[in-house]
């Protein structure tokens, strides 16, 4: 594991301070985006499980470990990349995987679902590096408020708890000193927006 490296010291953490390393780690986008791709078989009965791996693969996966490397090499500080000017390659790299991921799901004869979950992600990748040139809005709540209302979205309370669920992590982001007040809530927007595109294309 490539430690972030803001992150305090073991003394130095309060318990607020490492719930909220806890919950921006266990709830980042690359965790929220694999397991939601991976699981899609289990919403979509029409997809297969390989279809769900073969998106989360390039959707996540390989962005993930392009991430790891550039960390490595000095290139982001640390593996949220918090930093705005740090974030265009990743936000390149993704798109590109993602794209070659969309033509692998095409040989597999994938369902519309894959493809409108992928669609989707790179709507919102590519809305995030096109504000990201000029301001930097929070991907982590983006990415949580797409994903939890996408998922709870049947039962009437859904909204509701995805509301709670994207405002925990809004608050880790700002928690952690990543974001402000005003960036969580523009990628919990965005999130929301991507969310309604999404229904309207199904």
């Amino acid at each position: 594991m490539v430690p972030d490296a803001d992150a305090p010291t073991t003394g130095s953490w309060s318990a607020g301070s490492r719930l909220a390393w806890a919950v921006t780690h266990a709830l980042s986008p690359a965790v929220l985006v694999g397991v939601y791709l991976l699981l899609l078989p289990l919403r979509a009965p029409e997809a297969s499980w390989l279809q769900g791996f073969v998106a989360a693969v390039f959707t996540v996966g390989f962005p993930w470990l392009f991430l790891v490397w550039m960390k490595r090499r000095g290139s982001v500080t640390d593996l949220h990349v918090r930093e705005r000017s740090q974030r265009w390659p990743v936000f390149v790299f993704a798109a590109a995987s993602l794209l070659i991921g969309y033509g692998a799901e095409v040989l597999l004869h994938a369902p519309a679902a894959v493809f409108r979950a992928m669609a989707v992600i790179l709507a919102g990748l590519l809305v995030c590096a096109v504000v990201n040139l000029r301001w930097k809005l929070s991907v982590h709540t983006a990415v949580a408020s797409l994903i939890w209302l996408s998922v709870f979205s049947g039962p009437p309370w859904g909204a509701a708890i995805a509301l709670l669920l994207t405002m925990v992590v809004g608050w880790s982001r700002v928690e952690v000193r990543h974001h402000t007040p005003t960036q969580v809530l523009a990628g919990a927007v965005v999130g929301s927006a991507l969310f309604l595109g999404g229904l309207w294309w199904s």
